[in-house]
């Protein structure tokens, strides 16, 4: 008689005690008490086998399709935080109150998203998945098993790999992340240990939103693993914007780690100071088009940043790609203290367990005693995140003032709040001295192009340099084949980058003899749309191969075609027209702020001339500009004069009263000796996941790691 392994799944003699294919000894208990018992059926026909992996959100078990007859992989939800299962139970116990309530949200999201991504059988890259249920008050997706090693073991093996090794696995991952993208799915978890390399020579990337099922309310922006050198700084913040572009810079950190051996450093200690270097300052053969490819969706900001997977495999290919410079921030932001990071490179991903983790660090680090402050001095608070006027406030009472110096673009920190202040939260000043305060513009917008009547590839070349992502559709339209017929957004809308564009591309409307010849009309100062659909009746396709400025043709007029008018041409034929932009206008630039000669510049730069005008301000810092005439993002035409007004500093009143505030040095802070801190409640550590409490950890976490955020801007 034969058994099946439990380990392998493979059939060996029954009389023998251990497997002869992988050495699993029968009877061998689960590894963990919660675990399904090794033998355990599911839905009737999938036999549970020994665990693959476990963690915090699930367990993934080998297993054994009666049906199908072939081996499986069974992924089981299992929150730690919510849920666990008593020994020799098959039902799993869910924690009561809102635990509950965050138990059942994300088990119905873990099996939306199994449903999802079953949608990409067709994808060679991504696992496939078989079934998917609920049974035992929980779910289980069932997968292709996969029989390889990970990425991270292969490096771990035999090191650094050459870019020819390396191309087939990062295009075969670039591959199955554009058909996921398509559809509206990120990955948020790339590194070499979820890219898995099968033994018949094919890459898969797995672990498709693992790490969104076991989501709370007050763990958004953790309830990802976050893995330091494969994570962009987007993934460490509450308010982080994440896209495509965060799957694009995990990747790329994972070819980076391929081509070098090393893990690129932590993307928050490349926000302070970015010493990365490029692969070929250490031994690496590669092209400087590769390069700087790679460099470039390795940037740290986002708005320097690749985009989309699409524009980053394009780059691959190409060989003239140019480095995108980082834009140097004006301090050094910090680095995370090393018990945040420590808690999450080890992979703990529920943020209620990194919660009661913290309860246990020593107190010093959840109260601070307040410092001591020299006679004359004050200790400068953190005015990041704050509006202008409550940073006043907070500065007016520490006796400091503040004066706005600059404004900068960012995708964490709201519009018209402070994004950085020149001297740092917790540093000594002088009584009545001045705080530069830099405010942020908020997520930088863009204006959506004219894409109507391109073909596919310019329009989306376009799109993609205004910082959009286009999402392709095709079907039937009375339009050229293989050009946009219409487009989601109405072009010139302003809207914030990354914004995905929807691209009705046209098949054609079909009909019409090839083999007939027709004479090419005259097209030029016709109106592109009424010519299109005039050409259309002889089934010819106007296709919009130029868009120029000309201040002799209407917007939207043909100022010349590349088939001369009497020329016989085929029906179903493309004809390639230019297209008028109209007269030439230029967008005002944003000069809110910046000094005078900044400015200038930017005016100057745009095609524009400069008009200053000078007025007192206590907000704005001499020499900077307070507002501007002509609105920023408007069209006026090229040489026009832009007005703006550049602060001459504070009134002469509020500046006795700043001299005022200096003589009378600000009340120093009350010491830990003179105000005892309030001892910190603690909860001992539970012994069991039954037992578990941090009714508020997530809050005081995420406060944590956003105080220190600001705090090191």
């Amino acid at each position: 008689m034969e058994r099946r392994c439990m380990g392998c799944m493979e059939l060996y003699e029954e009389t023998l005690e251990r497997c002869p294919h992988c050495g699993y000894v029968h009877g061998t208990p689960a590894k963990e008490a919660y675990h399904i018992l090794p033998g355990s059926l599911l839905a009737g026909r999938y036999i549970v086998g020994q665990v693959l992996g476990f963690g915090g959100f699930g367990v993934t078990y080998i297993g054994y399709d009666q049906v199908l007859q072939q081996k499986v992989a069974i992924k089981e939800y299992l929150p730690s935080d919510f849920a666990t299962r008593m020994p020799q139970q098959e039902d799993v116990t869910i924690y009561s109150g809102e635990k509950e309530e965050q138990f059942l949200a994300g088990r119905e999201k873990f099996v939306e998203e199994a449903r999802r991504l079953a949608k990409f059988q067709s994808q060679p890259g991504i696992v496939q998945i078989y079934d998917c249920f609920e049974t035992n008050r929980t779910a289980y997706i069932i997968m292709e098993y996969l029989d390889g090693i990970s990425l991270k073991e292969k490096l771990e093996r035999d090191g650094a790999m050459t870019v020819e090794e390396s191309m087939p696995v990062i295009m075969a991952v670039i591959g199955a992340l554009k058909s996921v993208h398509a559809a509206g799915i990120l990955h948020r978890d790339i590194s070499p240990d979820n890219i898995y390399l099968l033994k018949n020579g094919r890459t898969k990337l797995l672990d498709f939103g693992a790490a969104r099922f076991a989501t709370t309310k007050h763990s958004r922006s953790l309830s990802v693993i976050i893995k330091p050198g494969f994570a962009p700084v987007e993934q460490y913040r509450s308010r982080g914007d994440q896209g495509p572009w965060t799957d694009v810079y995990a990747l790329a950190a994972t070819f980076y780690n391929m081509l070098t051996g090393q893990v690129p450093e932590d993307a928050m200690e490349r926000a302070a100071q970015d010493t990365l270097k490029e692969p070929s300052k250490l031994g690496v053969k590669i092209s400087p088009s590769l390069e700087a490819a790679l460099m470039n969706a390795l940037n740290v900001q986002i708005e320097n940043r690749t985009k989309t997977i699409n524009r980053f495999e394009q780059d691959l290919a190409a060989s003239n790609v140019k480095r995108v410079a980082e834009k140097k921030r004006r301090e050094d932001l910090g680095k995370w203290p090393v018990w945040v990071k420590v808690l999450i490179g080890v992979g703990i991903a529920a943020v209620t367990g990194l919660a009661v983790a913290l309860v246990a660090l020593p107190q010093r680090v959840l109260t601070p005693s307040a410092p001591t402050t020299e006679a004359g001095k004050s200790r400068v608070p953190n005015l990041v995140n704050l509006s202008f006027d409550d940073a006043r406030k907070l500065a007016e009472e520490a006796g400091l003032a503040v004066l706005i110096g600059d404004k900068d673009y960012d995708d964490q920190v709201p519009e018209n709040k402070v994004l950085r202040q020149e001297i740092k939260h917790g540093e000594l000043a002088e009584a009545g001295t001045t705080v530069h305060l830099t405010i942020s513009a908020g997520i930088r917008k863009t204006y959506v192009p004219n894409v109507i009547g391109m073909e596919a590839g310019a329009a989306k070349a376009l799109l993609d340099e205004a910082g959009l992502i286009p999402v392709e559709e095709e079907q039937e339209y009375r339009a050229a084949p293989g050009t946009v017929a219409e487009q989601s957004m109405e072009p010139e809308t302003e809207c914030t980058t990354g914004t995905e564009i929807k691209i009705l591309i046209s098949k054609g409307i079909g009909g019409g003899d090839a083999s007939k010849t027709l004479a090419m009309a005259d097209l030029t100062g016709k109106d592109y749309e009424e010519a299109a659909q005039l050409l259309l009746q002889d089934y010819l396709y106007l296709v919009k191969g130029e868009a120029r400025y000309d201040d002799s043709v209407p917007e939207g007029g043909i100022i010349s075609q590349e088939i001369p008018a009497g020329t016989m041409v085929n029906q179903n034929s493309n004809i390639r027209v230019a297209v008028s932009l109209g007269k030439e206008l230029i967008r005002v630039p944003d000069l809110q702020y910046k000094t005078e000669a900044e400015a200038t510049e930017l005016l100057s730069a745009a095609g524009l001339e400069a008009s200053a005008v000078r007025e007192a301000s206590r907000d704005v810092a001499a020499g900077s500009v307070i507002r501007q005439e002509q609105e920023a993002g408007s069209q006026v035409e090229k040489g026009s004069a832009v007005t703006f007004v550049v602060s001459t500093g504070a009134p002469k009143e509020t500046q006795r009263e700043t001299t005022a505030a200096r003589q009378t040095p600000a009340r120093p802070p009350e010491t830990a000796a003179q105000t005892p801190a309030a001892p910190v409640e603690t909860t001992a550590a539970p012994t069991t996941a039954q037992t578990t409490t941090a009714d508020n950890g997530n809050d005081d976490l995420l406060r944590l790691l956003e105080e220190h955020d600001q705090h090191n801007r």
